[in-house]
């Protein structure tokens, strides 16, 4: 039961474990049993202060609030034990951690029924009131750490009522010990029954808010390690973004990383890939490179002609493991004429904005023939993958584990602003009829959990297909996800 003044003891009783704590952890890099008897000696001393503190300078009488004059014996016999302990300690006779330890824990017991004795100040009717007042505060605090009876589930309450929960307890406790304490000085049924009826009246409303139908948000986690990956099947709309040498597109997502790629040698783990090397390099892949590099791939014409196919990789890294077990939003934006707001139309081909801020290399060129490639991605029907790459032979590779969540391909590009937005949850115009989206999948739902391996994006074109073996992918309640 909590008391009037209890918190004080306990608060101190932590603060005399903390310092026995460090002590001791000290004492354990020193052989010198001295210096670990003093050590003790110190703590034991403390108490005994503590204790005379109290004795000397609590009121003692018979009003409300007051203790009565035989509750000295209580810490005079405390502060005796104490003495003898101490002596223990010079002589050597008590030396073990556990030993002072108790010593410790028998000097608190005697502050808490020093404390309990104000309750015989006053009446037992008064007495019975405040017993029942800790009572139901007590009722109402296993319902606030009941974690079952907390989420977004059917017939749970809302985590949001916690708050309005803790004020009924905490005035349920307030009433109680302004009742001990004597500021109320004559604790009469009247104001214990409207101390009751107010609790039970705010309970009725945290009832009111329990979900009646499960409210819960569900991300897609996919096993890249395990196997698991994402087939969006191929489409023109994921590689083609106009004509060529006029291309322009933005690819936005949000990733969080569980577990980087395992394979042996392989240090990319794919988000999301357009992207082949037959014959030579063509389309786009967006990846994490090294553990928390952030890069996407676009293959692109080096000379004029146009001839000599490369990639680009423009990136950003933080710091290792920088997106692992944390949501990250990426996008990378690309013009084969140059990205407006710069200093020339061909002076900024591409960029990448994490969090809503450009980031990393910003690739600046001149020639106007570096253009965007995508010929063999179309003529080999490259399928979009996700949570993986393809090699030639159309396997597998540079895999990782996690979720994917709002995937964006845009045939434009996007600007600064509207990412911003998009990364702090605006998207107004993320719809079907936006001419310039071309896919869109959220890979996150609300209410009763997905089911079902193939899921339609948002424009209504294009499905992605779940595959993978047995337990690869999976829905996942978000308020269990690192964030």
């Amino acid at each position: 039961m909590r008391q009037f003044g209890r918190n004080n003891a306990g608060v101190r009783y932590l603060f005399m474990l903390i310092c026995m704590c460090c002590l001791f952890t000290a004492c354990s890099e020193d052989k010198d049993v001295k210096y670990i008897t003093d050590t003790h000696l110190s703590i034991l001393q403390k108490n005994r202060e503590s204790l005379l503190y109290l004795l000397n300078n609590s009121t003692y009488g018979t009003t409300p609030g007051t203790y009565p004059s035989n509750s000295k014996d209580i810490l005079s016999q405390a502060i005796a034990e104490l003495d003898s302990s101490i002596d223990k300690v010079k002589n050597g006779e008590l030396t073990g951690e556990s030993d002072i330890e108790g010593v410790v824990a028998h000097v608190n017991q005697a502050i808490d029924a020093f404390k309990y004795t104000r309750l015989y100040n006053l009446s037992a009717e008064a007495r019975g009131y405040i017993e029942q007042l800790n009572a139901k505060a007590l009722e109402y605090t296993a319902i606030l750490q009941n974690a079952s009876l907390w989420g977004n589930h059917k017939g749970q309450y809302p985590l949001t009522s916690k708050d309005l929960l803790q004020k009924i307890i905490d005035s349920l406790y307030d009433v109680s010990e302004r009742a001990m304490s004597g500021t109320i000085a004559n604790f009469t049924q009247e104001l214990f029954n409207d101390a009751i009826e107010e609790a039970a009246d705010s309970m009725q409303k945290i009832e009111a808010t329990k979900w009646t139908e499960d409210h819960v948000t569900w991300n897609l986690y996919v096993d890249g390690n395990n196997g698991g990956y994402i087939d969006f099947g191929y489409s023109d709309d994921y590689v083609k973004f106009g004509d060529n040498n006029n291309q322009a597109f933005t690819i936005e997502l949000w990733v969080d990383v569980t577990e980087y790629c395992n394979k042996a040698g392989e240090d990319n783990s794919t988000f999301l890939s357009t992207m082949t090397q037959k014959d030579y390099w063509s389309g786009w892949r967006a990846q994490d490179r090294t553990k928390g590099l952030l890069r996407t791939m676009v293959a692109h014409w080096e000379d004029q002609g146009p001839s000599n196919p490369r990639e680009w990789e423009p990136g950003w890294k933080k710091s290792d493991n920088w997106t692992r077990n944390r949501w990250t939003h990426y996008a990378f934006l690309f013009r084969d004429k140059g990205l407006p707001g710069f200093d020339t139309p061909t002076d900024v081909k591409c960029y990448s904005m994490i969090d809503g801020v450009r980031q990393g290399e910003v690739i600046r060129v001149g020639e106007t023939w570096r253009t965007y490639i995508n010929d063999n991605s179309v003529k080999y029907r490259i399928p979009m993958t996700g949570f993986c790459a393809l090699d030639e032979d159309g396997n597998r590779k540079e895999w990782f584990s996690g979720y994917i969540k709002k995937i964006r391909i845009w045939k434009t590009n996007r600007t600064e602003d509207q990412i911003k937005q998009s990364y702090l949850g605006v998207e107004s115009d993320v719809t079907a009829n936006n001419a310039n989206l071309v896919a869109a999948w959220d890979f996150e739902s609300t209410g009763a959990m997905p089911t079902g391996t193939e899921i339609k994006d948002l424009t209504g074109r294009h499905t992605a297909t779940l595959k993978g073996p047995d337990g690869s992918y999976k829905w996942v309640e978000s308020s269990s996800i690192n964030q």
